[in-house]
Parts: C-alpha cells; sequence; structure tokens
C-alpha cells in the first residue's frame, strides 16, 4: 500500500510527533509498504530519503509550548504537487486540524484519509474558536485516531465523533539491548525532554538540591527556550548537573539504559509520554508527575507524584534511589508494561486502520 504520513511540525527538530512518525514509517516500511513522509522544517537540511519537505516553520505559542508549524498559500500549493505526484493510497494525518500541513492536506486530498490526533490539555482556545469549521473539516476524515484516552478526550470535547485509540510505539528491542552511555560511575537520574516550562526540568533540579547526600548526578538531554536559564538554576542550587543538549536516538537510548532512574516532572499537556514506554523499555525505573497521559501509560509501573511539588518528587527519587530491590522490580515491572507498547504488536491495527479508511472511502 503506498502510505504518505503528513506531520505538521518540523522534521528537523525534536518532538514526540516527529517521534512516533518516524518509528511507524520505519515499520510500515519493514512490513512492504511504500511510505512517503510529507514535513516542513525550520531550516535548511539534507535531503532524506523518504520524506519531502514542504514549507519552512514559524514558532506558534500553544499548549505550553512552542510548535513549530508551515502555513500559507505557498504551502498549501507544494503539498498539494507532492500528494498528487506520490498519489498515495491513504493519507495519515497527525494533529488534522491544528494550521500546518496536515490541515492543509486534508482540505486538499482526495485520497482515503485517517486523522491522528496526539495533543492533550485541560482546554484548547483554537479548538473553542473553531469549533464550527473545524467540526465541517474533520468530516472529510475517513477514520479518526488518538493515541490515548487523553487526547481522545480533548478532541471530543470540540468536536464529536468516534476515535479509535492507536497507541504510540517504541522498537522496544533497541532500548532493551542498548549499549549504556559511558558517563562516569555513581548514581544517574535522567531527565530526558524540551527545556520549556511546562516539561518541568526546574521542579527537577530544585528536588535534586534536596538530595545533595545522595551524590547522584543529574543528566539533562534536550534543547529549548529555558536551556541558559537551567544550566543557571543549577548552579545557584550547587546541584550536579550535566546536560548534553539535543541527542540523536542511539545517545537517547544509550543514557537511558545507563540511568538509575528517569524522571519526567511535566506540569501539564502531556497526552501520552512515550519517553516513559521508552526508559521502561530499557529496564529503568521511572518516577513521573501524575498526570492523565503518564498514568494511562505508567501508573503500574512507575512511581507517580503531583506535578510541581519538589519536596515530593525529591522524596520519591531518593525512595527509589537508596531501595536495594525496588529498582529492580520497577525494571522488571516496566519492562512487561513497554512490550505492550512494542510496534511489532501495534503496526498491524494501523494497518487494519488504512484497510477501514480504504474500503469507506470506496462505499462513500
Amino acid at each position: 500500500m503506498r502510505v504518505a504520513l503528513v506531520c505538521p511540525y518540523a522534521w528537523d527538530l525534536p518532538g514526540g510527533v516527529q517521534s512516533h512518525i518516524r518509528s511507524l514509517a520505519a515499520h510500515l516500511r519493514t512490513r512492504g509498504h511504500e511510505v512517503l513522509v510529507v514535513a516542513p522544517r525550520s531550516s535548511r537540511t539534507e535531503a532524506e530519503d523518504g520524506v519531502a519537505f514542504v514549507g519552512r516553520t514559524v514558532p506558534v505559542p500553544a499548549n505550553g509550548s512552542i510548535a513549530p508549524l508551515a502555513f500559507g498559500p505557498r504551502s498549501a500549493t507544494s503539498v498539494k504537487r507532492v500528494l498528487g505526484d506520490f498519489a498515495p493510497e491513504v493519507v495519515h494525518l497527525h494533529e488534522p486540524l491544528i494550521p500546518s500541513l496536515s490541515l492543509l492536506a486534508l482540505l486538499q486530498s482526495e485520497a482515503p484519509s485517517v486523522g491522528t490526533f496526539h495533543a492533550s490539555a485541560d482546554h484548547s482556545v483554537g479548538y473553542a474558536l473553531g469549533r464550527r469549521p473545524l467540526g465541517r473539516i474533520a468530516r472529510r476524515l475517513s477514520v479518526r485516531t488518538a493515541v490515548s484516552d487523553a487526547a481522545r478526550e480533548l478532541i471530543q470535547r470540540y468536536v464529536p465523533g468516534g476515535y479509535v485509540l492507536t497507541p504510540n510505539g517504541v522498537d522496544v528491542e533497541a532500548f532493551a539491548n542498548a549499549v549504556p552511555a559511558e558517563v562516569g560511575g555513581g548514581k544517574k537520574v535522567l531527565f530526558l525532554g524540551r527545556l520549556e516550562r511546562r516539561k518541568g526540568l526546574e521542579v527537577l533540579i530544585q528536588a535534586m538540591a534536596r538530595l545533595r547526600e545522595l551524590g547522584a548526578e543529574l543528566l539533562v538531554a534536550g534543547s529549548g527556550s529555558q536551556a541558559k536559564e537551567m544550566r543557571a538554576l543549577a548552579q545557584r542550587l550547587l546541584v550536579d548537573a550535566r546536560f548534553f543538549g539535543r541527542v540523536d536516538d542511539e545517545e537517547k537510548a544509550a543514557l537511558f539504559k545507563r540511568a538509575d532512574l528517569y524522571c519526567a516532572p511535566g506540569l501539564g499537556g502531556e497526552s501520552f509520554g512515550i519517553v516513559l514506554v521508552e526508559a521502561m523499555a530499557a529496564g529503568t525505573p521511572v518516577v513521573c508527575s501524575d498526570l492523565p497521559g503518564f498514568r494511562e501509560v505508567a501508573a503500574s509501573s512507575a512511581v507517580l507524584v503531583s506535578p510541581g511539588n519538589a519536596g515530593l518528587l525529591a522524596d520519591a527519587i531518593k525512595r527509589v534511589l537508596t531501595d536495594d530491590s525496588l529498582p529492580t522490580r520497577m525494571g522488571k515491572a516496566g519492562a512487561i508494561t513497554a512490550s505492550g507498547f512494542d510496534w511489532g504488536r501495534l503496526v498491524g491495527n494501523v494497518e487494519n486502520i488504512y484497510r477501514r479508511a480504504a474500503e469507506e472511502n470506496v462505499h462513500a
């Protein structure tokens, strides 16, 4: 089957949606499908096999973060041309109702379409303001899916209808068999994510300042608007922290494999928590905020803490790092949980959804 996967966010920047599409494309190709990723970029980047770059992104504040989106008549013309040349049997649109390539593709493509919704939040100003027109546009989707109950709850609030659950997936084997990063001895607490307020790194640094007696080092992987501020905070609070900046997939897996604990102290807006699954796939104990998206994935395998509370977070980290048997138990439980999100199990369901979309288009 010829499948076009349309990404709304800059392909050359890190993000959960980009990671999801990249992994899905790879697994679809291993199963014999012809796949083209259509995505914008934030700057000039090298050509990539199987990816058509369309449009240059601009940063747009959204959901407590900055979304790199591409829109406008030139992007619309280009995405129509790319899809016309590829002639997909199914177009899989990620976040199809935000103002970027996926929405442009939905408005112009005549191919059967699958729309996957990723975002989670207490509310959405954009969806609220555009409720009526977005509802009409959503009818163009052959099948609607959401990556979690939290994501499904958000979109259903503004665009009612049926949404199939299609969880994010990971390549479990790649994380389970990763070679641990060589980052020296001692206990290591890992943070991996964008350095922006809603990811909660500030809270984690404050928690680590309460745990100096443990001698644990904080490893920070990621980039973002708060990078300088977080380095300065760690220095001011005398927290032993090492900042790696952006890391590639191999480096990420190696850090997960080496860490004694992975901490995701997010403050909100997390629809799934793919990084939790990646950490658990590596056998690493997880301490994370008690958010709906995180709870849905890791409640039985992680230690959950009220978001934004540095004291409670410090207590949870200390409990895991100082217990002789808890890390092993958590690692085993997490590995079992992660196995349920392996792409090898999930990709067949996505293929079924593509077939359903094609069949419904035929009978429309």
